[in-house]
């Protein structure tokens, strides 16, 4: 079981959860690869924080791919999407597609407006079985500035694959690049 820093610290976590990748932007990229992660996880904790210079859309996805394993058939998500535009709406949907989180570009909001999303990765170093994750991303949608211009998706998910993961990479879907300031970390919990 994890114990807890106190709320007081600054580094409230799980005391057996571990940084083991982290990476702020300082130059524009689309693609950015964790290099061979350390061993010894249960699970992985990932934070990214994005925004794309995408101006043709107002949201930009971006994948996760495991090991280098670019072929979405590999992959299976079901998914949840809200938006709360005008009339709103709700749409759920399985797809033969990795797991992805969604940011915002030029015409997805204020210039200072970066997407969030937060994904696990279970016993990423098991041998015997898929690997299973959860994704929870938002971003806001076009340039209002109403409550009511957000899209939010909950995905669950799997690769079809009984490999170790031993390297992640995170991909712009499109010709597209992530902004200076764009950041993404890797918890591994003990």
């Amino acid at each position: 079981m994890a114990t807890f820093n106190s709320p007081s610290d600054s580094s409230f976590k799980p005391k057996d959860m571990e940084l083991i990748f982290s990476t702020t932007l300082t130059s524009p990229t689309n693609s950015i690869t964790t290099g061979t992660l350390p061993t010894g996880y249960k699970s992985y904790h990932i934070n990214a924080r994005a925004r794309s210079d995408n101006a043709g859309y107002h949201i930009t996805t971006a994948y996760l791919f495991f090991n280098n394993d670019t072929s979405t058939s590999n992959y299976q998500i079901q998914r949840i999407l809200g938006s709360t535009t005008t009339t709103g709406y709700l749409d759920t949907r399985g797809q033969a597609k990795p797991a992805f989180f969604v940011m915002p570009g030029p015409n997805g909001g204020a210039a200072h407006f970066f997407g969030g999303a937060t994904i696990q990765i279970y016993s990423p170093e098991s041998t015997t079985g898929y690997k299973s994750f959860n994704v929870h991303t938002a971003s806001q949608k076009n340039t209002g500035t109403s409550t009511e211009d957000r899209v939010m998706y909950l995905l669950s998910g799997l690769w079809r694959n009984t490999a170790a993961i031993t390297e992640i990479t995170f991909q712009i879907v499109g010709s597209h690049d992530w902004v200076v300031g764009s950041s993404f970390e890797i918890y591994g919990l003990k």
